[in-house]
């Protein structure tokens, strides 16, 4: 093949490089001309949108500069050379733009402004790092065969504030994601454990499976918590924010375990984990609030319970006052309840005042009595 021929061979193996169509053999002679004088071999990269404008502007100044004829330089290569460039930046743009457009990216705080407290929406990040809008329903692992559903990685799966979400993954175990939480998880269980990691709140309904335990990996006030079940009902509060783990079993058991402390939960018992301790406590517990859509406070202290409606309501705290006397709440509220009826119903249980403003409430919280 002459420098001509080469040349004109050079933008059918760029479209190929392109859209990831090129062959081991074709890449081994794109990468010879793209490499020309330099060290480092192509390298198709994972940050493709991030590197874009990079590999625009080296395969341009490649196709202007390392395909001259350095012995026989013609007037007519240039426009040859700028037809090429051309052709090959075109051709990348039009790869570029259907790329950013298959890779959104949604912003949780933003999706939370949109649908309001109360919806039912999170994002899912795939294994290959491209994320989906998951809306309105259930998602199941168990259903259908694709990226989203079956391979070796891992995924995850994330709700703004105000919104919570339903996941069955892939051996059967449903999980009801609490607002503004997370949920790692392998695509399909491979192994001898069932192991995802939580960052929120969740309650999980554990598929059976005695030879496979499942486990739920935490991390409060950098202390790490690890929950091994193999098929039981419960719930786990491990928001960053709360410093603390709380877990409640409503059917079966679970082994918890941090360091040197371990603790083993049967039906009616809580948990509280805290800088590195459990703390066990017996309750008498029905059913989880998170699947009969109510709003739980467990002897939360007023800014436990302020913080769990900013994450349910997505509203911002503005505290009025310097560290009122402590209180602590009981009780349970519709999430269907506006956050002004809530705020209301507080207000009458205790000493605190509200002002609920522009997606804003202050907190005005009572003096300390001087005994």
């Amino acid at each position: 093949m002459n420098h001509s021929d080469e040349n004109d061979h050079y933008p059918e193996l760029a479209a190929r490089w392109l859209d990831g169509s090129i062959s081991e053999q074709q890449r081994h002679t794109f990468n010879a001309w793209y490499n020309r004088d330099q060290d480092q071999p192509l390298i198709i990269p994972a940050s493709f949108a991030a590197d874009a404008e990079i590999h625009r502007a080296r395969i341009y100044q490649k196709v202007l500069m390392g395909m001259e004829d350095k012995n026989t330089p013609a007037p007519v290569k240039f426009w040859i050379k700028l037809g090429i460039a051309a052709s090959i930046c075109i051709l990348f743009s039009v790869a570029l733009y259907f790329y950013m457009h298959q890779s959104r990216v949604f912003d949780l705080d933003q999706l939370a402004r949109q649908y309001g407290y109360g919806s039912d929406v999170a994002v899912l990040t795939d294994q290959n790092g491209k994320q989906h809008l998951l809306e309105g329903s259930v998602f199941n692992m168990s259903e259908g065969k694709s990226s989203l559903t079956s391979g070796n990685g891992f995924a995850r799966i994330a709700t703004p504030r105000g919104s919570r979400y339903q996941i069955q993954l892939e051996d059967g175990t449903q999980v009801w994601l609490g607002a503004a939480s997370s949920i790692t998880y392998p695509v399909t269980f491979r192994g001898q454990t069932r192991t995802v990691r939580l960052s929120g709140e969740a309650y999980f309904e554990v598929a059976h499976q005695a030879k496979k335990p499942f486990q739920v990996k935490m991390m409060s006030n950098k202390h790490q918590l690890d929950l091994r079940v193999i098929g039981t009902k419960f719930n786990v509060n491990a928001y960053p924010e709360d410093q603390e783990v709380q877990t409640r079993v409503f059917e079966g058991s679970v082994k918890l375990s941090s360091g040197r402390y371990t603790a083993v939960l049967t039906k009616g018992e809580k948990v509280v984990f805290k800088n590195g301790v459990l703390q066990p406590k017996v309750q008498h517990l029905e059913e989880d609030w998170m699947r009969s859509g109510t709003l739980h406070f467990d002897n939360d202290n007023m800014k436990q319970v302020m913080r769990m409606l900013a994450r349910e309501y997505n509203v911002e705290l503005v505290y009025n006052g310097r560290g009122g006397k402590r209180m602590y709440l009981t009780g349970e509220i519709s999430r269907k309840n506006p956050l002004k009826k809530v705020l209301h119903l507080i207000e009458l249980a205790t000493d605190y005042q509200f002002l609920l403003e522009d997606g804003r409430v202050t907190v005005f919280e009572p003096h300390k009595t001087p005994y």
